[in-house]
């Protein structure tokens, strides 16, 4: 004679669930780009003018040269490579994918968000260089070392000229830590435009998804209570 077991209510329960996901969903996405909006006009409004990066950034690239220049600076070209869009936002049958991002895609932004990452003094000065047959050697601080050609260059006849770029970058912004969030700032998430802007709104954002998570939850348990009673 078999056992007979009965569970009640189970469809309610996956009604319920598919409620949640969308009801979510669309509460993260509403919370969260006006948000990632306001990181996008603040870091448009951190973009240094042409007066304020060295001079020579700023200076017309010469048609003449026969080799990849380095990129010009230009405050309209990078403040117009920075911008705002929605990700893969999208919904699954066992959950949902919400993504917005801040992009910032011209060259010179990009040099300008993240030198001196690596070396927060820019490059170290050689003191001469010289090229072999399938490396190229360099000398610094008196001590001898090699690197591929693919990594070799260095055209500048100033030494200094990385340590005198970098430091006349502002300071690079670190993330700060936000309570709850898995996580820490790394090398790669200092900046000074979009990774600046965000460091400045990362608590706020994240608090606005606990919210929205909040927001459902209480009118999940609301739609329940009224069903029951």
């Amino acid at each position: 004679m078999p056992v007979e077991v009965e569970v009640v209510g189970v469809n309610d329960v996956l009604k319920g669930l598919t409620f949640i996901d969308e009801d979510l969903y669309k509460r993260v996405k509403a919370a969260v780009n006006p948000l990632m909006k306001t990181v996008e006009s603040k870091a448009k409004g951190f973009v240094a003018s042409n007066t304020d990066v060295l001079s020579g950034w700023a200076k017309p690239i010469q048609s003449t040269v026969d080799y990849r220049p380095f990129p010009k600076y230009d405050e309209n070209q990078v403040r117009g490579g920075i911008g705002f869009k929605e990700g893969k936002n999208r919904q699954f049958s066992n959950g949902y994918q919400v993504e917005s991002y801040v992009y910032n895609i011209s060259a010179a932004g990009r040099i300008y968000e993240t030198a001196g990452r690596l070396n927060p003094q820019g490059r170290a000065p050689f003191t001469s260089v010289y090229e072999g047959s399938s490396t190229v050697a360099y000398k610094q601080s008196g001590i001898s070392k090699s690197r591929s050609r693919a990594r070799s260059a260095y055209n500048s006849n100033n030494p200094f000229a990385g340590y005198q770029f970098v430091t006349d970058l502002p300071t690079l912004t670190s993330q700060p830590r936000v309570k709850g969030v898995r996580g820490q700032s790394s090398r790669k998430t200092k900046g000074r435009l979009i990774y600046k802007a965000f460091a400045q709104e990362s608590a706020g954002i994240y608090e606005a998804i606990v919210k929205a998570v909040n927001e459902v939850a209480t009118h999940f348990n609301k739609s329940t209570d009224k069903k029951v009673a």
